[in-house]
């Protein structure tokens, strides 16, 4: 399916109306896919704010997300989408991000409203894993990997993203969110005081 992506960001980052975004399961995933892998593509046309508020939209109350885990969309298509969520992070937020801290008193610093909506993205994204469904099993393991990915970014703000992410998974995956973290922190032994302090703050499961 080609979708107009032109017309479908109009309708995430300016528009937001709920009941515009009864597409068919089907078509929801093939869209969200085909958005995030040109997600650096709104950097043209919309601002900063607008981005943010756009993708605060599109992780939490547009529900888009909750199709990932839909069994009557192929496993292949959910989980092509799921692993998308990375080219967010490649186009959007790490070269557009400022490679600052957000969690804490470090916020009262940060200028970017894309900062925001990058540590929280995980916060307000509809799962935090489903370990007891077997649908959820492969989508699950492809968000973990998309997060581990991402603590191997030279922007600080991903990094945080990540365990933010992690901290929050760590009720459902405890074993290997402990286990990436850990990795993590054997991989980048010269992360500041702050970061590291956040890495096993997440280990523990213990994130705002």
């Amino acid at each position: 399916m080609a979708i107009d992506l032109e017309a479908w960001t109009q309708r995430m980052f300016v528009l937001r109306d709920d009941g515009d975004f009864l597409d068919e399961p089907l078509d929801t995933v093939l869209s969200l896919t085909e958005f995030l892998n040109a997600a650096g593509r709104v950097a043209e046309t919309y601002s900063t704010r607008q981005i943010a508020d756009g993708l605060w939209f599109l992780a939490g109350d547009s529900g888009l997300f909750r199709e990932l885990y839909n069994p009557s969309v192929p496993e292949d298509l959910r989980v092509r989408c799921a692993a998308a969520i990375g080219r967010l992070y490649a186009q959007l937020f790490e070269p557009l991000c400022q490679n600052v801290l957000s969690h804490g008193e470090n916020g009262d610093s940060v200028e970017n409203a894309l900062n925001t909506i990058c540590y929280m993205w995980w916060d307000v994204f509809p799962t935090w894993g489903r370990p007891d469904d077997p649908v959820a099993h492969r989508i699950d393991e492809v968000l973990l990997g998309v997060m581990r990915d991402m603590l191997s970014s030279e922007n600080a703000a991903c990094v945080e993203s990540a365990l933010h992410g992690l901290g929050h998974w760590h009720i459902t995956y405890s074993d290997v969110v402990e286990s990436i973290v850990d990795e993590f922190l054997r991989q980048r032994p010269t992360i500041g005081v702050s970061l590291h302090d956040y890495a096993r703050a997440a280990r523990r499961g213990r994130v705002l």
